[in-house]
């Protein structure tokens, strides 16, 4: 792919990244969602159809969700399948997508991927989690660049985002005749099959949540609340009817200012039926509610108030003290001990849920009530989001800590720390959750933690056994044949073939043999 413009737009040195060709690399989506169904390691953990779960008796009966299948979105696209003739009765095999940038080495030259995966729907949240070949390397997207005084130029801009839709409409395109006729498929449990196939929830981070809900950073993804007030009143939520009629009604000018909407890019689903970017756009625990509140949020709002309520001298001497009340948690089964305190200089994932165990009894005692409060009403809503299992009674308890949260939040506003209030990207996505549970079930069944730990098995250890000399390519022919192993495990032991230790020693004898190809290559 290419950039387009007039000629007259370009310059000697800024043509170097519209005159680059960019290369995608993927492999065919429709062959590998069949590999899916057919795999007989989860076709006793599969829904086929949608459903609507219910616990309790008599007139204690009560709603819960769970997997994806059992939340409201899926039924409805069932109902809007059921309504056409030729794919009633089909069974619906909604594709979930996730992407995320990585990078596998700095110091030899910050060696970015965009892997783009796929998973389906209907295998359960605990096998996605655990992979079991429920979630595959679909491509790898192109990563435009270009020099530093340029990185803030509109048009290149423009183009990234026009990029990335673009990409993902060509690589999904050999689904989308399967959208709307019926295709037989078989399934493992030995029926076959008529299916529709449905884009899914996209997984991703706020970033990249922005650029495919074509919205101007900063604004909220799924609802029109202002970007410098997203606590305010309620503006709706976005939809493609609600932003099609804007485009409209107002020029770019008025939409990018009072509407968060950039006019000019087109959404990859506008290609595809029954699909609408900012509805499909899922939860996303690790980075809006792990990292993006607790540790960009909270952690940081506790150290501006002690920098601004006690002076530089006296809010490190507290933070030394908060950081001796971490080191000094004992050792216990599910805790993890901090040494040095939370003094470190790169945060994962795993050191924010570690510390979230620790951090609250830490700092009580050296900030106000209300803080205490607020970070308490957090992690209730924090563990309660994350259980497996959601019902009813589990969705007002979720309500009750965002109320508690959203009112105690209010002395960082109070005391000059954050003056805008509840105007973070991150933190306002928490208003969206019981939605999102609603449609979705479980957010754990939907989060960046599933493509995060993916990157170490299809990224970041093939680019290790490569070369390092235009490793993209043999890091596909890496994951190729870790697929093909994979597979084959899985059949053979179906088959009552082979037993696992076999297959430990195969996957040895493979990583020996790309250490040989390297040496003698």
């Amino acid at each position: 792919m290419k950039y387009n413009a007039n000629h007259d737009m370009r310059n000697a040195e800024s043509a170097l990244w519209m005159e680059k060709t960019y290369t995608m690399w993927f492999c065919d989506p429709h062959t590998i969602i069949q590999n899916m169904l057919a795999n007989p390691d989860v076709k006793d953990e599969m829904d086929y159809v949608p459903y609507r779960e219910f616990n309790g008796e008599g007139d204690d009966v009560k709603r819960q969700w769970r997997n994806m299948m059992s939340g409201n979105w899926a039924w409805d696209q069932a109902d809007e399948i059921a309504k056409v003739p030729l794919t009633h009765g089909a069974t619906f095999i909604p594709v979930i997508l996730g992407s995320n940038k990585t990078t596998v080495s700095v110091a030899t030259g910050q060696n970015d991927y965009y892997p783009l995966y796929a998973s389906i729907g209907n295998v359960h949240n605990n096998v996605r989690h655990a992979h079991r070949n429920a979630v595959a390397v679909v491509g790898f997207l192109a990563i435009p660049k270009t020099a530093k005084k340029y990185a803030e130029d509109p048009h290149f801009h423009k183009f990234k985002k026009q990029l990335l839709h673009s990409s993902l409409s060509k690589i999904l395109s050999s689904l989308k005749p399967a959208m709307s006729v019926p295709k037989v498929v078989h399934f493992r449990d030995g029926h076959f099959r008529c299916v529709i196939y449905g884009l899914g929830p996209y997984i991703a981070d706020y970033p990249e949540q922005s650029a495919l809900a074509c919205v101007v950073y900063n604004w909220c993804a799924k609802c029109f609340a202002f970007a410098n007030n997203s606590d305010g009143l309620d503006g709706g939520l976005h939809g493609r009817e609600a932003t099609d009629a804007l485009c409209e009604e107002f020029d770019y000018g008025m939409l990018w200012e009072e509407w968060g909407i950039i006019s000019d890019l087109v959404p990859f689903t506008n290609d595809f039926p029954r699909a609408d970017i900012h509805e499909l756009l899922s939860p996303d625990i690790l980075h809006q509610i792990i990292k993006g509140t607790f540790k960009d949020h909270l952690v940081a709002g506790v150290e501006l108030y002690l920098l601004k309520e006690h002076g530089k001298m006296r809010a490190k001497w507290i933070l030394d003290n908060i950081d001796r009340q971490i080191a000094a948690a004992p050792s216990f089964a599910g805790l993890r001990r901090f040494p040095e305190g939370r003094r470190f200089s790169q945060w994962t994932g795993d050191d924010s849920k570690a510390l979230m165990k620790v951090y609250l009894p830490a700092i009580e005692g050296h900030i106000p009530r209300d803080v205490v409060q607020c970070f308490r009403a957090f992690l209730e809503f924090c563990y309660i989001v994350r259980q497996d299992i959601i019902t009813e009674d589990t969705l007002k308890k979720l309500s009750d800590a965002l109320r508690r949260f959203h009112q105690y939040w209010q002395i960082f506003q109070d005391t000059g720390v954050r003056f805008n209030g509840f105007s973070l990207p991150y933190q306002h996505s928490l208003n969206h959750y019981i939605l999102l549970i609603h449609m979705f079930g479980a957010p754990n069944g939907l989060c960046s933690l599933i493509t995060e730990s993916k990157h170490i098995k299809a990224v970041k250890e093939p680019w290790r056994w490569s070369s390092k000399f235009n490793a993209l390519g043999q890091m596909l022919l890496t994951n190729q044949r870790l697929d093909k192993i994979a597979a084959s495990r899985v059949d053979f032991t179906a088959r009552k073939m082979l037993n696992s230790s076999a297959v430990v020693l195969l996957q040895l004898r493979l990583v020996a043999g790309f250490s040989c190809e390297r040496s003698y290559g």
